[in-house]
């Protein structure tokens, strides 16, 4: 209720179940009427993280391939919903040529059926590159960056979520595959707090929201400066047990990020994920948006 200028949400409704492609689904005509009404498009989301399947077993077959192509296309017509977001992660190496199958496979059905495809992919580094983010750029109609999870929850150094110098690389690397017209990059509505133990201790951290965050920055009564390399303010505190620190995602850092997506002229932005931002965050993404 809070957002301005958003025009697409992307509920995640679908799941790979098995290795025959079939999915679970829960997926709501109601929820797709009302955004309608609210001049949203929704591109229903489909994820392969039950770990009970096997991506080779799943995607190197034509049958279990189609078997997901169709059931995925057939949901989105009986909901009325506009397109399908691909989110498939941790994609095995030997299995980029048949993801890349799938994709092509996909977007041809999702041509014919006038839904849009969208597929996520991780910022480009040298061993993703059988993702085919070229082909997919060739295929689909957007090609999505998730530009966060620079510094994630196993991470062993203390970080941000995500720099600016990050989601720069991501960006222009990205464009050295797929026009500019095709991209979009996700920015992350989230951030850690960082806990280094003194002792012998392991680091650990936990997600927080942008209230969530300014909340504990207020409580621990921790001190803030900008960081202008990281393009983000960093709150830190000694406290008895160790060092606390995060890098704020707040209205300045996505300024920033939201400059970047404005020079590189991409087709827009996506944030993850709704309910972790302020309101006020907002107006800051529409100033830099076409």
């Amino acid at each position: 209720a809070a957002t301005k200028g958003l025009n697409t949400i992307s509920p995640t409704w679908f799941s790979v179940t098995d290795n025959s492609g079939n999915i679970s689904s829960i997926a709501s005509t109601d929820y797709v009427d009302y955004a309608h009404q609210c001049g949203l498009e929704v591109w229903a989301l489909v994820d392969n993280f039950d770990q009970n399947v096997d991506d080779m077993e799943l995607l190197s077959h034509t049958s279990s391939r189609e078997n997901l192509e169709n059931q995925l296309v057939n949901a989105a017509l009986q909901n009325g919903i506009d397109g399908i977001n691909v989110d498939f992660e941790q994609i095995p190496t030997d299995v980029g040529e048949h993801y890349i199958q799938f994709i092509r496979e996909l977007s041809v059905l999702c041509r014919v059926n006038n839904l849009v495809l969208s597929v996520d992919n991780y910022v480009p580094k040298g061993y993703n590159t059988h993702y085919h983010r070229e082909e997919q750029g060739v295929m689909a109609d957007y090609v999505i960056i998730m530009g966060y999870d620079e510094h994630y929850a196993g991470s062993t150094d203390a970080g941000s979520v995500s720099s600016l110098g990050f989601v720069k690389a991501g960006i222009e690397d990205t464009l050295k595959e797929v026009p500019a017209q095709k991209v979009i990059n996700a920015i992350p509505f989230y951030t850690r707090v960082w806990i280094q133990p003194f002792g012998a201790g392991n680091l650990t951290s936990e997600v927080l929201g942008m209230d969530g965050a300014a909340n504990y920055i207020s409580e621990h009564g921790m001190d803030t400066y900008w960081d202008d390399e990281a393009g983000q303010n960093v709150a830190s505190v000694e406290a008895e047990d160790g060092i606390y620190t995060i890098w704020v995602e707040d209205e300045q850092s996505i300024g920033e990020k939201m400059k970047l997506i404005q020079e590189n002229q991409l087709a827009g932005v996506a944030e993850w994920k709704l309910g972790f931002e302020r309101a006020s965050v907002w107006p800051v993404i529409a100033q830099y948006l076409q």
